[in-house]
């Protein structure tokens, strides 16, 4: 990518997701889809949609967009891992409480039924309802009705300007319920707050994937570990024995290190995006600013109690993770170590074993060459023999016998020189 162009994009990072500003009462509902291989047949199910209404497709290209119908804004975000669509409606003016339609798929008017059957895997579902100051009679009982929840969490901005309530459940309809009562929130600073409410709930269920990813994974990990532990307990057995057997404990730590590195290759992904969820939510929430609201249990108590042992959990899943690859790499190290030692010890008593079959092969060469040389001087004698057989031996007094018996001195000493120089020459080669 050319330099401008990369400044060009990085530039536009920063205003790709602009807030806009919300006022009156209303509402903001947000589906969030994991993304998958589905991208393209979602983009081209928003696409479809648009077009009905006679309004441009969004681009392929494109992380952001906003759109304006006649009843409600149209909002499109692409992420890392996930798309969302959310329909916006506002401008609508009460005393209190919240807009008599809030809550109600039905009667809001918004293509709610069309958002859920996109092409892709709906992962959340957020109903931020907003409305005018809270019912003086407003208690823990009426939140949970009006939230559809098992519990309710809430507080109040520090400068008692508005108030939260989150259900963190889901309602009948399939929706996270949140309701946002303002007392004295001005625009602009009320579309910060909506933002920040609505991708709280989103990163909130997204850093727990993780969590769902330690499930399936952690009993696997801990066969792992027991394994890994048994067996360094036999190699300290085996390092400790002359002669220890550690082909077999080689054998089960490769084994057991491909198992490791098979579930990592599929959770640390996940891990290092639930710690990166986990800040953004805690961002989220420090720049709501809140205060706890009488009569009710905080957001941040709430969260902190229901989610810290499960941001806990895949924390030290990964920590298991990193440690048992480390117990690993160090059993295989020790593995190699005696391996080396053995196959020192086997190299050892192998020169032993050559040095001692040389040394026999030298004995027989000797023995063999004494008896070459005997027989080669025999081979002499007897041709000396045919030699002297035609001369007059009788007439020169000279017994053929006594000419054989002095030849084999001679013919012995020139065989053994001549051997001697033949390994003379091989030994300077």
């Amino acid at each position: 990518m050319a330099q401008p162009d990369l400044r060009r994009m990085l530039s536009d990072e920063l205003h790709a997701r602009a807030f806009h500003d919300f006022d009156g009462a209303g509402r903001f509902i947000r589906f969030v889809f994991l993304i998958n291989d589905a991208a393209a047949s979602f983009l081209a199910y928003v696409n479809e949609f648009l077009e009905a209404a006679n309004l441009p497709p969004i681009a392929a290209e494109s992380k952001f967009a906003r759109i304006e119908f006649e009843d409600y804004a149209f909002r499109f975000e692409r992420h890392t891992e996930f798309f969302s669509i959310s329909f916006i409606q506002k401008g609508r003016m009460i005393k209190s409480g919240l807009l008599p339609e809030a809550f109600d798929p039905e009667a809001v008017g918004l293509p709610l039924t069309w958002a859920r059957a996109a092409p892709a895997t709906l992962f959340q579902a957020i109903w931020l309802e907003v409305g005018a100051k809270p019912p003086r009679t407003l208690n823990d009982a009426k939140m949970l009705a009006m939230l559809d929840s098992r519990a309710v969490a809430a507080n109040r901005f520090n400068d008692g300007a508005g108030q939260l309530h989150f259900a963190f459940d889901i309602d009948a309809a399939g929706f996270s319920r949140v309701a946002l009562f303002n007392n004295d929130i001005p625009p602009s600073r009320m579309g910060r707050a909506v933002q920040r409410v609505v991708e709280l709930e989103t990163y909130r269920l997204l850093a727990l994937l993780g969590f769902a990813a330690v499930r399936e994974n952690g009993g696997r990990l801990g066969e792992i570990e027991d394994i890994v532990g048994k067996l360094t307990n036999d190699l300290a057995e085996q390092i400790k024995l002359p002669d220890g057997n550690v082909e077999t404990l080689l054998f089960t730590l490769t084994a057991q290190a491909a198992d490791l590195e098979e579930i990592y290759s599929k959770t640390s992904y996940r891990m290092a995006a639930t710690k990166a969820y986990e800040s953004i939510m805690a961002d989220r929430l420090e720049g709501l600013r809140l205060k706890q609201l009488i009569g009710f249990q905080g957001v941040r108590g709430f969260l902190n109690r229901r989610m810290t042992p499960a941001l806990d959990s895949c924390h030290a899943f990964s920590e298991r993770l990193a440690q048992l690859s480390a117990r690993i790499t160090r059993a295989g190290d020790l593995l190699q170590t005696q391996t080396e030692m053995i196959i020192q010890r086997q190299n050892r008593d192998l020169l032993a074993s050559m040095n001692s079959r040389t040394k026999a092969q030298l004995h027989l060469q000797e023995t063999v060459e004494r008896l070459s040389i005997a027989a080669v001087t025999y081979y002499g004698v007897g041709l000396v023999s045919y030699l002297a057989n035609p001369l007059p031996l009788d007439q020169w007094g000279v017994d053929l016998i006594v000419v054989k018996a002095a030849s084999v001195p001679v013919i012995a000493l020139i065989v053994w020189l001549a051997v001697r120089a033949v390994k003379v020459r091989l030994a300077r080669k």
